[in-house]
């Protein structure tokens, strides 16, 4: 067992250190605005958020992109709640944005993939930059997406943070942010494997190259990471690094609903197995060395503390250096609370992913 131990372990880190390698191969790039400026097409899905739009639309008006060269489009998916009143009240002020108004459920593709494909659909602009409802942007936030998919074509994957001060909202923050960073570091050796709707770019082009999401129609979720890896295939990809880009967005509620949403995120996990082979190595990676963290402490194997230490440094160092990367700083007690979770978090996690048991909305 203790041999089994430090292999997982040392494959693990082993993917750890590539990440920290690639974290150092990021520039920051200004933001280019000439004459010759793409327009751009805002899409976002909605249904049930009565409690944020109003938020999102006031920080896109508040866009310093020319206005002339911009379009909202928010698909209302069958909304139970006021949305869609808001929605009309802000049309009817505001020539540039545009409410479609989905009434029924697609017959064979799932709800929030519909709902961004109608969306890009009615779209008129070049280039297609997303969010979802719940989250904010800065001033600054097309300006740089913008420019960072017109300077370098294909898919831009922006950064964005889960808000709130409480110790839950701060757990969920660096466990996000975990996510965020071994994507950022696998993209420094330009291996793009995921990204996050909450912040997302392309051009219309690119959607329409790959088929929409035809392809993957009936998944419930992981449209993003779908785009990332189906657009890369075909063209190039960038992380924008550039903090006027990045965007918060707000945090779960209670447990259940976390526990719920990592399920729904870790069950897109097997579709890597042919199509990005080193991301499920890595996933797989992960989910071992933790499993064999939990066993080796429920049974006392020796050299477990030392195992744990080595690789508490190593994450510790990823997440400082992810923080750092993207202005988010990085409370030592909720990193050591989170540390010490892992080891039984990740095991469950990753099996209860396999069984597909989560909710979302229908």
């Amino acid at each position: 067992m203790t041999v089994i131990l430090y292999l997982c372990t040392g494959l693990y880190l082993c993917f750890v250190l590539f990440i920290i390698i690639g974290l150092f191969k990021h520039n920051a790039k200004p933001i280019i605005l000439n004459d010759d400026l793409l327009t751009v097409s805002i899409v976002i899905a909605a249904r049930n958020e009565e409690n944020n739009i109003i938020n999102l639309i006031h920080d896109l008006l508040n866009q310093t992109f020319p206005r002339d060269k911009l379009e909202i489009i928010i698909a209302n998916d069958r909304s139970t709640d006021k949305t869609g009143e808001i929605l009309e009240e802000t049309v009817a002020k505001h020539s540039f944005i545009h409410h479609i108004h989905i009434i029924e459920r697609s017959a064979d593709m799932t709800p929030k993939k519909y709902a961004l494909k109608e969306a890009i659909k009615y779209a008129s602009g070049d280039i297609i930059i997303s969010t979802d409802a719940d989250c904010r942007v800065p001033e600054t936030w097309v300006s740089s997406m913008a420019s960072s998919i017109q300077s370098t074509g294909g898919i831009t994957i922006g950064f964005s943070r889960v808000s709130g001060k409480s110790f839950f909202n701060l757990y969920q923050m660096i466990d996000f942010l975990s996510i965020t960073v071994a994507n950022a570091g696998f993209g420094g050796w330009k291996m793009f494997w995921s990204g996050s709707g909450q912040n997302l770019g392309y051009r219309k082009k690119s959607f329409e190259l790959i088929n929409g999401f035809t392809s993957v129609k009936d998944k419930i979720s992981g449209d993003d990471m779908y785009l990332v890896q189906a657009i890369t295939e075909k063209e190039s990809a960038t992380i924008n690094i550039d903090p006027q880009s990045f965007v918060s967005t707000q945090p779960v509620k209670t447990v259940k609903d976390f526990i719920n949403q990592r399920i729904r995120w870790s069950s897109n996990a097997r579709e890597n197995v042919n199509k990005k082979p080193w991301f499920f190595a890595f996933l797989f990676s992960a989910f071992l060395c933790n499993l064999i963290l939990f066993f080796g402490f429920l049974f006392q194997i020796k050299g477990i503390q030392l195992t744990f230490f080595i690789k508490f440094i190593f994450e510790g160092l990823v997440i400082f250096l992810g923080g750092k990367l993207f202005e988010t700083p990085v409370p030592p007690l909720v990193y050591l609370t989170w540390a010490v979770v892992q080891p039984f978090y990740i095991p469950c996690i990753g099996l209860l992913g396999l069984t597909n048991i989560y909710s979302w909305k229908s």
